[in-house]
């Protein structure tokens, strides 16, 4: 009878093990926080640091917070988890376990707990995180784009005031459930004339822009983004998961092109304001932050010379 129970248990564990590998498949990239928790400084005992190590030592294309982030985690967040660890420490153990997010916050993946009885802190939360990683390390990750679901875009206006991101407080069991896709709703199509092509230059377009086709349906139903301009650029703000996704419309500047990315919004805990993604005229992608103001205007805070100024894009009604 013995025998037979430890034979269940075993093939119990080794069915976990396949759905815990499946499930991190599907993520191509790892975000580490700068700063856990239940510790009060940055890099505390540098567990950021060897948590970060970690993941690159098992081939995860891993990342601090708020680095600056490539184009197709930017265009579709849910291509990453983000690390938390877990404090259950006694007076004399150290016991830690590693917790993995999703971009809707949920949990895709607990280690089981790694512990400690060194008496100096910072040996000792080392120790115990390496020994959780264990259950991680036992996986054969192996990044499969095919188990990534497809980010459509919605057919409603988005509402950036609505927005949010829900907090969610740690518990000690978690249950862990397959979640499978809702039956996509029904997208009432309009028949509306395909705009003319405008002859021109071919340009050099980033992996994950939006191709101009895409961009003049989206233009042409006007029910799925709110579309915003300044004397420069026009741009779709699309709501993809939990971000609020900018693709460029029209550009009276060389340096941003028509279905390209300029910037991600995310919802932040403060009422109304936003962690911003924005390209800068440079090219390159700077963290920073926006908000919407009482007649729905977008207000981006840039660095201009080392100060900080607000560009508002107006938005069209």
């Amino acid at each position: 009878m013995k025998n037979k129970y430890l034979v269940i248990v075993i093939l119990l564990s080794y069915v976990s093990i396949a759905f815990a590998q499946d499930n991190l498949n599907a993520y191509k990239y790892v975000i580490v926080p700068k700063k856990y928790d239940f510790l009060k400084e940055d890099d505390k005992y540098q567990l950021n640091s060897l948590t970060k190590f970690l993941f690159e030592k098992k081939s995860f294309q891993t990342m601090l917070e708020y680095e600056s982030y490539p184009a197709d985690l930017l265009a579709n967040p849910c291509l990453a988890v983000t690390v938390g660890v877990n404090d259950n420490s006694t007076m004399f153990t150290s016991k830690l376990t590693i917790e993995l997010k999703d971009c809707h916050n949920k949990v895709a993946f607990t280690s089981k707990e790694g512990r400690s009885k060194e008496k100096d802190y910072k040996r000792s939360y080392q120790e115990a995180l390496r020994n959780a990683f264990i259950s991680i390390d036992e996986l054969d990750y192996n990044f499969d784009s095919k188990l990534v679901n497809n980010v459509q875009v919605t057919t409603h206006t988005p509402n950036p005031k609505s927005s949010h991101i829900v907090t969610v407080k740690t518990i000690d069991k978690i249950e862990e459930k397959q979640i499978t896709n809702k039956t996509p709703e029904k997208q009432i199509i309009t028949k509306t004339p395909t705009p003319k092509a405008v002859p021109a230059k071919p340009i050099k377009k980033d992996d994950n822009a939006m191709d101009e086709q895409a961009v003049n349906v989206v233009l042409v139903k006007k029910t799925a983004a709110n579309s915003y301009k300044n004397d420069k650029i026009s741009f779709l703000l699309i709501k993809q998961n939990n971000s609020l996704v900018a693709y460029i419309s029209e550009s009276k500047d060389d340096r941003y092109q028509k279905g390209e990315i300029i910037g991600t919004l995310l919802k932040t805990s403060l009422p109304d304001i936003y962690r911003v993604t924005w390209k800068n005229k440079e090219g390159e992608f700077e963290e920073t932050t926006g908000y919407f103001d009482k007649v729905g205007d977008l207000n981006i805070d840039v660095n201009r010379d080392g100060k900080i100024e607000v560009v508002i894009f107006k938005v069209e009604k």
